[in-house]
C-alpha cells in the first residue's frame, strides 16, 4: 500500500460495497460496468492512484463478495482488503472500523461505491480539514423550490438557502467515529456517519461537492450519470502510415484497387489507407497500435488483407462498446492521380465498416515533388477517428 503523503498521519479508506441495490432490478450497483469498469474499481483507483491511504478496506455483501474479490485480482489491487458488511450501511461502517482498530489509522474516509464521479482533489481537501475538524462532508446546494407535503396536500414551502444535500466521501477522526459507534445504540439509525457525529454533540464541517457525483441509485440514475459523463462518451485517435511504392504489385487503397504499374511494399498487402483507419481505431480505444496487434514478424499476416486488420479492430471496438461517429482521411501521394476514384475508395470503406459514408471524409493531396512521398516512391495516409460509446 501507498504511504500517506503527510507522513505524520496515517489516514484508512472504507469504500461501501454492501448495499443491496433493492431498486435496480436484481442488479449489483456496485459491480455494473460504467465507462467500461466496474463503479466500484472507478472510485477505487481515484482512492488508489492519490498516494493518500495507507489501508483501504472494501465492504462487500454476502452476494457480491466473491465477484468483489475476483475484480480486484482483475484490476491489480492486492493490497486492498475485501470483508464481509453488515445488514445496514451502519452495521458495515461498524465492522470497517472494528478492523482498522487493530492498525494506527488517525483519519478515516468513508465512500459509497455508487458514486463514481466525484472530483479526486476532494480527497486531499478533506483529508487536511480534518486537522481542524472532527468530520468534513461534501454538499451541494438544492436548486428547486422545496415543499412539505402531507397527505399529497403542500403545507409549508422550505427555505431552500439552507437546505443541501450531502455526499460521500466523508471524512473522520478515527478515534471521534470510533467513540460515536461505540457509544450509540445500535438500534437507533441513522443515514450516514456525519448525522452519527451530530448526535453524539459533533459538529461536522462542510465543503463544496460537485454536481456530477450523484448517487445510483435506480437505472435512471444510471442512464443520468452517463449523460454528466458525456465527454466520457467520445475517444478520438490518429495514425499515419507511408509504405515505399514497387514495380509489379497491385496497388490497394482503401481496400480498393487502383489501375496502376507499381503497388505498395509491405508484410501484408500495404494499405496505407486501411492501416491508417485500423490504427486510428485501436489508439482510440488506448489498446496500442497496429503492430501490436498484427506484428510483421508473424507469417501468418504475410501478404494478408489489412481488411482482416480493419475487422478485428471493429471487432474490438464493439466489445469496449464504442462505435465510429466520423473519419477524417487523407492521402498523401504525388502519382497516381485519385481526384476520379475518391468516391469509389470512399465507397467501398463504407461498405466495409457499415458506416454511413456521410461520416467519412476522404481527401487527397501531395508534397509538391518534395521528399520520398513527392519524388513518386512511396504513399502516405494520415487518419483521425472519431468514436462515441454505443447505446447498446
Amino acid at each position: 500500500m501507498k504511504q500517506n503523503q503527510n507522513e505524520n498521519q496515517s489516514v484508512g479508506a472504507i469504500l461501501l460495497c454492501a448495499g443491496k441495490s433493492s431498486r435496480m432490478d436484481g442488479l449489483d450497483k456496485p459491480t455494473l460496468v460504467f465507462d467500461n469498469i466496474p463503479i466500484f474499481i472507478k472510485s477505487l483507483r481515484k482512492f488508489e492512484y492519490s498516494n493518500l491511504f495507507t489501508k483501504i478496506v472494501i465492504i462487500a455483501s454476502k452476494e457480491n463478495i466473491s465477484e468483489i474479490q475476483n475484480l480486484i485480482y482483475k484490476y491489480k489491487f492486492p493490497f486492498c482488503e475485501v470483508i464481509l458488511g453488515g445488514e445496514r450501511r451502519q452495521d458495515s461502517v461498524s465492522i470497517a472500523i472494528d478492523y482498522l482498530s487493530q492498525f494506527t489509522v488517525d483519519k478515516v474516509v468513508i465512500h459509497d461505491s455508487a458514486r463514481p464521479l466525484f472530483i479526486e482533489s476532494l480527497l486531499t481537501k478533506g483529508i487536511e480539514l480534518l486537522d481542524d475538524n472532527n468530520g468534513v462532508i461534501p454538499i451541494i446546494p438544492i436548486q428547486d423550490t422545496v415543499k412539505k407535503v402531507d397527505s399529497n396536500k403542500v403545507v409549508e414551502t422550505l427555505n431552500r438557502n439552507k437546505l443541501y444535500r450531502s455526499q460521500t466521501p466523508q471524512f473522520f477522526k478515527f478515534n471521534i467515529l470510533k467513540k460515536c459507534i461505540e457509544n450509540t445504540s445500535e438500534t437507533t439509525n441513522y443515514t450516514d456517519e456525519s448525522e452519527l457525529l451530530e448526535i453524539n454533540g459533533y459538529q461536522v464541517a462542510c465543503i463544496n461537492g460537485n454536481l456530477e457525483n450523484q448517487k445510483i441509485t435506480t437505472q435512471d440514475d444510471l442512464k443520468l450519470l452517463k449523460n454528466f459523463n458525456g465527454n466520457d462518451n467520445f475517444k478520438n485517435g490518429i495514425s499515419t502510415d507511408v509504405h515505399k511504392l514497387i514495380e509489379g504489385d497491385k496497388l490497394i487503397l482503401g481496400g480498393f484497387e487502383i489501375p496502376f504499374e507499381k503497388g505498395l511494399e509491405g508484410h501484408s498487402d500495404a494499405d496505407v489507407v486501411l492501416h491508417a483507419i485500423t490504427d486510428s481505431i485501436i489508439g482510440a480505444l488506448g489498446q496500442g497500435d497496429l503492430g501490436k496487434h498484427f506484428p510483421s514478424s508473424q507469417d501468418k499476416w504475410k501478404n494478408a488483407s489489412s481488411e482482416i486488420f480493419l475487422f478485428k479492430a471493429v471487432d474490438l471496438m464493439n466489445e469496449l462498446k464504442f462505435e465510429i461517429f466520423h473519419i477524417d482521411i487523407q492521402i498523401i501521394l504525388q502519382e497516381p492521380k485519385l481526384s476520379d476514384l475518391l468516391i469509389k475508395i470512399e465507397q467501398n470503406i463504407s461498405n466495409l465498416l457499415n458506416l454511413d459514408i456521410e461520416k467519412i471524409n476522404l481527401k487527397v493531396t501531395s508534397t509538391d515533388n518534395i521528399g520520398l512521398i513527392g519524388s513518386g516512391d512511396a504513399i502516405g495516409t494520415l487518419c483521425a477517428v472519431t468514436l462515441r460509446k454505443s447505446n447498446d
